[in-house]
């Protein structure tokens, strides 16, 4: 039996429990059908928060959505991501890790590569471009807080190069 299925049953008890609840709350004349309207009104609520947590969490499982939080991730710590904190931060297990990085890889928008004894995944098109400002004729760089216009080197003009 699948989860999703699970969830929806769960919504569905939580539907008869809520409006069973509603029904004994509306006839209450005695305390004992309002606290069984309470008590029934609670499992309803209890179960429609579990089932909703479930449909949540098979949502954020999918496919399509790791891709995305992979990228993000890769795009919040500088390009670079791993196996280890992929599964950390998307709290999924190392394979479902795994499976998501080899297909962003298959897909292009990853490159594997070794680092110090381990492996990482880059993610080039996350990375900030770099911009320089270069002479074009001598190729003397400055750094981008200085407005340079022309190069004190050899008067050439000088121009803003992303790298």
């Amino acid at each position: 039996m699948s989860k999703r299925l699970l969830a929806y049953g769960a919504i569905v008890l939580a539907i008869l429990f809520l409006l069973l609840g509603l029904i004994f709350l509306i006839a209450a004349d005695s305390t004992s059908r309002l606290l069984t309207a309470v008590a029934l009104l609670a499992i309803g609520g209890a179960l429609l928060v579990l089932a909703i947590g479930i449909l949540r969490r098979l949502r954020e499982l999918h496919p399509d959505s790791l891709d995305i939080a992979v990228v993000d991730l890769a795009r919040r710590v500088g390009g670079e991501v791993s196996v280890s904190q992929v599964q950390a931060e998307l709290q999924v297990p190392t394979g479902t890790a795994l499976e998501t990085l080899e297909r962003l890889r298959r897909q292009g928008q990853a490159q594997l590569e070794p680092r110090a004894g381990r492996t990482v995944y880059l993610f080039k098109g996350v990375l900030p471009a770099k911009a320089v400002r270069r002479c074009q004729y001598c190729g003397t760089e400055f750094a981008m807080r200085e407005a340079i216009y022309q190069c004190p080197n050899c008067g050439g003009r000088v121009e803003i190069i992303k790298e």
